[in-house]
């Protein structure tokens, strides 16, 4: 899907997701299509991205089609593509766990995805 090592360092200097993520300790899922990642953010810093096990439960799971992805992380997002609040409320994505860690760390996970976007494209 993307470079998640160039990911992990440049979520882990960006002053925004650093300032929202402060007080963050979470294991997040990503699945899109039939793949799936981890992520697990210490101390408001990615700490390790890898494949998903399923040994481990998520506190946030974020599941789209591939196809939603691709838009969701397009340079230019269609409409209700550009975040996730939208991207669940008129497309594929579907998030799920424990709504204090979606809730409280949206700006980050916002944040996050917007690095998703820039990393993908080289930006």
């Amino acid at each position: 899907m993307l470079d998640w090592n160039a990911l992990k360092a440049r979520a882990n200097t960006d002053g925004e997701f650093l300032l929202h993520a402060r007080f963050w300790n979470s294991t997040l899922k990503l699945r899109r299509g039939g793949d799936a990642w981890r992520l697990d953010v210490r101390g408001g810093k990615l700490e390790a991205i890898g494949s998903w096990s399923g040994a481990i439960a998520a506190n946030l799971a974020i599941d789209a089609p591939e196809e939603d992805w691709d838009a969701l992380l397009a340079p230019l997002p269609r409409p209700f593509y550009q975040d996730l609040y939208g991207a669940t409320l008129h497309h594929g994505f579907e998030v799920a766990g424990d709504t204090r860690h979606y809730c409280a760390y949206y700006p980050a996970l916002r944040r996050l995805l917007e690095l998703m976007r820039e990393v993908r494209h080289g930006d």
